[in-house]
């Protein structure tokens, strides 16, 4: 038996059966000649297979106009019996995708042998002549983890033969679906409610972020659906002994949470006359005011040892040194360092932006990420200054998700919020002046107050001045 195939140039080899036949381990002792040998054998079957393939049924016109939607294309009946062949432009796009990979440091034949096999399942299927829906691309990368996507999506868009999918918001979509699984009244009420947070009611009003308008629809949700279990038939009915019933029977935590809500919802139904008077007007909820405290001072200490990457240090540094808050993070950008002067500006909507000063800790950590950044995503477009594996492969440059930053902190033991509270708790405790913490963090009026109230508990701001 001649495992090692040196007497078999240009011939087969034949093998025993059962348990005579040769082990997988044993067909390869000799190493890469035989592999080899193989290897090729099984590359040309595969040619030979594909080249018996037909060409797919289904190829898209481009000369077609369409004279109606095309209804969404059920991918999940997909094997390997009904592959069909490429066509000589989708073998040039697969061609120049695999290029793009290795421009994006992806490996085509590891890890960008998913996104590969996602675009030569759309081009085998509907050809490379007609755009590609972003819909098709996204269907096909829900198959499994042996798919992917977003590289396939973004290298479309770059060759202008995407048709992207319309932009949905996707916490609006929530809080509809969330309004629609109310009885009909209630879900009408929160319909016109949303529109009117939108500012699409019939008098004109600033529009709430769509994250708002998920929270308010959330919070409000419980008690308008017990309500609709008690019996009641329509928010006309809803009395203030209703409305103050339902708030003080939840825990005081949850307490604030929901009387916001039902009052913006009432406000609205009053002002759009869909209600005569408005019963939350009335009800008011006390409010503690809770002093910040700082943190042990062993829980701080070694906090940047306790992540190793930069990208996490120089995160944990600009919230533990500079006390910026966590969803600023994601949102600077690139333009806005400036290391040759060591100031970082951080735009915030709505507020004027505010600077940082950078020390010599951070301005290092800020050299040493930029250097990675550039290393590991050397022709990546995204604008912002914290990317990550995901947003830096995206070619529309989006924001790094927040639960990349929150993984970091979970690492350290210690919330954002927390950190960034005890940093300037300890600079209230060596100035009693808040315009100092105003100027140096970009703190609020009252804000400041209650960092100096609680490091200066004799200090109290003078009536008449105040």
């Amino acid at each position: 038996m001649d495992a090692s195939g040196i007497a078999l140039d240009g011939g087969d080899q034949l093998w025993f059966g059962r348990e005579l036949a040769l082990r997988k381990s044993d067909r390869y002792l000799s190493g890469a000649g035989a592999q080899g040998r193989f290897k090729a054998k099984e590359r040309r079957g595969r040619a030979a297979s594909r080249a018996t393939q037909p060409t797919s049924p289904h190829l898209v016109d481009p000369e077609q106009l369409e004279l109606f939607p095309t209804p969404p294309r059920d991918w999940g009946r997909l094997s390997p019996e009904n592959e069909y062949a490429l066509t000589p432009a989708a073998k040039v796009l697969l061609r120049d995708f695999s290029d793009y990979l290795r421009g994006q440091g992806a490996d085509p034949r590891l890890g960008g042998a998913a996104s590969l096999r996602t675009l030569r399942v759309l081009t085998a299927q509907l050809g490379a002549e007609a755009p590609i829906r972003e819909l098709d691309v996204k269907a096909i990368a829900a198959l499994g983890d042996h798919y992917n996507g977003r590289r396939v999506v973004c290298f479309l868009h770059q060759r202008g033969i995407l048709r992207p999918e319309p932009m949905r918001d996707a916490e609006l979509t929530r809080a509809r679906r969330a309004a629609a699984s109310l009885p009909a009244p209630f879900a009408e009420a929160v319909d016109l409610w949303i529109d009117v947070l939108l500012g699409q009611g019939s008098r004109s009003n600033p529009a709430l972020t769509s994250g708002t308008i998920y929270c308010y629809v959330q919070n409000a949700h419980p008690t308008l659906k017990s309500w609709a279990e008690s019996g009641i038939t329509d928010l006309r009915e809803i009395t203030k002994k209703d409305v103050e019933a339902a708030i003080m029977g939840l825990p005081s935590a949850r307490r604030h949470s929901v009387h916001p809500p039902l009052r913006s919802l009432f406000r609205a139904l009053r002002r759009e006359r869909k209600i005569f008077r408005d019963p939350a007007r009335g009800v008011s909820l006390p409010v503690a005011v809770k002093l910040p405290t700082p943190l042990p001072s062993d829980r701080v200490r070694g906090i940047l040892s306790k992540v190793e990457d930069v990208r996490s240090q120089f995160i944990v540094a600009l919230v533990a040194v500079h006390a910026l808050v966590h969803d600023d993070l994601p949102a600077l950008l690139l333009e806005d360092l400036d290391r040759s002067r060591g100031q970082l500006r951080v735009r915030r909507r709505g507020r004027l932006d505010h600077v940082v000063y950078l020390d010599e800790l951070t301005s290092e950590l800020a050299t040493s990420w930029l250097r990675e950044r550039y290393q590991r995503w050397p022709r990546t477009g995204n604008p912002h200054l914290l990317v990550s594996r995901i947003s830096a492969a995206d070619e529309a440059g989006p924001r790094m998700s927040t639960e990349v930053t929150k993984t970091v902190f979970e690492r350290v033991g210690i919330s954002a919020r927390k950190l960034r509270g005890d940093r300037i708790y300890d600079e209230a405790r060596h100035t009693a002046d808040p315009v100092h913490l105003m100027r140096l963090f970009g703190l609020g009026t009252t804000t400041a107050m209650k960092y100096i109230t609680a490091a200066h508990p004799d200090k109290r701001p003078d009536p008449i001045r105040a």
